[in-house]
């Protein structure tokens, strides 16, 4: 007796090919998504953390009367007092910051030394407060703003003593692990936060290169003048 055994033909087997395939990309899809939505929400945390540990800084360091002062940053190149990416904030002797913006000092703050991907937090912070001889008082006033774009935008947070920031995935402008800098970004929203010498920083919602204004990733965090006021006097230090 004869038995007829029948198989799949090539075009049936194309067809489940391309069936697993498209299966196989939806579901790849989605997982990258909450790899890289992971990722941001780690980033957030370490950034609502690193505003906790510079709160909780000027709140035990104080001047000789009494004035809590914030962290310096560290430096990314050579120069002056201190050592570049070491993490440690880098202070002159008579109480000044070396500089006002770099890395933010993680080490002196015992926080995250990088972001989800690998980079560097940037740090910046105004003079008045930083300045470890006279310390600030209620009287005293950022220089930081945070506005909604590079270009015409409108201002989100002003008189700011203190900003951090992650440049996100795509970590244009960053200070990298090893202590290089990555390529500079090519939106000008991105662009402004890696100024380097500017106050003014770009906070808004993420958005890919098919954007009007170009891609943009940073995370931007400050702490608010009143914000910070409010802590030192419950911890005493301010009158």
């Amino acid at each position: 007796m004869k038995t007829n055994r029948a198989g799949f033909t090539l075009v049936e087997m194309a067809i489940v090919l391309v069936i697993v395939g498209l299966l196989l990309g939806g579901l790849l899809m989605p997982l990258s998504t909450q790899v890289e939505q992971r990722r941001i929400s780690e980033t957030q945390k370490a950034l609502d953390e690193i505003r906790e540990a510079l709160i909780g800084f000027a709140a035990s360091h104080v001047d000789a009367i009494n004035h809590p002062f914030l962290p310096c940053p560290d430096k990314t190149v050579a120069g002056g007092v201190g050592t570049p990416n070491d993490g440690q904030e880098d202070r002159n002797v008579v109480g000044t910051c070396v500089v006002s913006e770099g890395n933010l000092p993680w080490a002196t703050l015992s926080v995250a030394d990088a972001d989800s991907w690998g980079n560097r937090f940037h740090y910046r912070v105004t003079a008045a407060f930083s300045n470890s001889a006279t310390g600030f008082t209620l009287a005293n006033s950022g220089d930081i703003t945070v506005q909604s774009s590079a270009i015409g935008g409108t201002a989100v947070a002003t008189n700011v003593p203190v900003a951090v920031l992650s440049y996100g995935k795509n970590g244009f402008g960053a200070t990298n692990f090893s202590g290089g800098i990555n390529p500079a970004p090519t939106s000008a929203d991105e662009l402004e936060n890696t100024a380097g010498v500017a106050t003014t920083f770009v906070s808004h919602i993420r958005t890919d290169v098919s954007a009007p204004a170009g891609e943009f990733d940073d995370i931007v965090t400050w702490i608010s003048p009143n914000t910070l006021y409010n802590r030192m006097i419950s911890a005493g230090n301010l009158p």
